[in-house]
């Protein structure tokens, strides 16, 4: 089972952060905290600098790229999955620390810390 589901996680972790930090960074979506519309209006929602939102997309989409690698390179899968599952942590976190906002919000970055904990457990 873990032979089929390891990929899974793998990918869906790489599609999912290259799809909030590109394609879906200035649109809405129901996940975001608060009234936020956006990612910048996401961080500002959370009490964060914009230098930090700028510095953790930058993070998370090298971590992302590695993860690419790490189909070819697999020394690098649990390495970059612990350092995500830490990021992902935090993220669930701050959506948690917006308590007025439904649990529902903190459902796709639970997801990705899920995710990128099986790949470090497997």
């Amino acid at each position: 089972m873990d032979a089929l589901v390891g990929p899974i996680f793998h990918v869906s972790i790489i599609l999912g952060i290259f799809y909030a930090w590109t394609v879906g960074f200035n649109r809405e979506s129901k996940y975001r905290p608060g009234n936020a519309r956006n990612m910048v209006e996401e961080f500002y929602v959370y009490g964060l600098p914009r230098w930090f939102m700028y510095s953790i997309g930058g993070i998370k989409l090298a971590l992302a790229t590695l993860l690419i690698l790490g189909f070819f390179y697999p020394a690098l899968l649990k390495p970059v999955a612990g350092v995500l599952c830490l990021i992902m942590a935090g993220a669930v976190l701050m959506h948690l620390k917006i308590r007025e906002d439904k649990l529902i919000k903190a459902l796709p970055s639970y997801y990705m810390f899920c995710s990128c904990f099986f790949l470090l457990i497997d």
